[in-house]
């Protein structure tokens, strides 16, 4: 990561604390160890528990909103979260 100021829009890729965002962990954790600000889930206008569940598949892009570095997530199976970006999209998806 370099120093300076972040952009204005875009995704993160090199950020801090995106090293250990593997697997599954709980927003809470999410937030404590690396620089994202906060989650949000589709369609959904409140923040998540801290206690939810985030299947990260080591791939977390946060992007940054409002100065912000903000992850966005979606609702799945057993009350888990998972992130909106995949690694690896459909190729019908890949372009937008």
């Amino acid at each position: 990561m370099t120093g300076g100021a972040p952009d204005a829009v875009g995704r993160a890729v090199l950020y801090r604390g995106a090293g250990p965002l593997r697997g599954t962990m709980t927003v809470e954790e999410v937030l404590s160890v690396s620089a994202i600000d906060r989650v949000t889930v589709l369609r959904s206008a409140g923040r998540p528990r801290l206690g939810t569940q985030l299947v990260t598949c080591g791939h977390v892009r946060p992007q940054w909103q409002g100065g912000e570095l903000v992850l966005a997530a979606m609702p799945a199976v057993g009350g888990t979260l998972v992130l909106f970006e995949v690694p690896e999209p459909t190729p019908c998806c890949a372009d937008h």
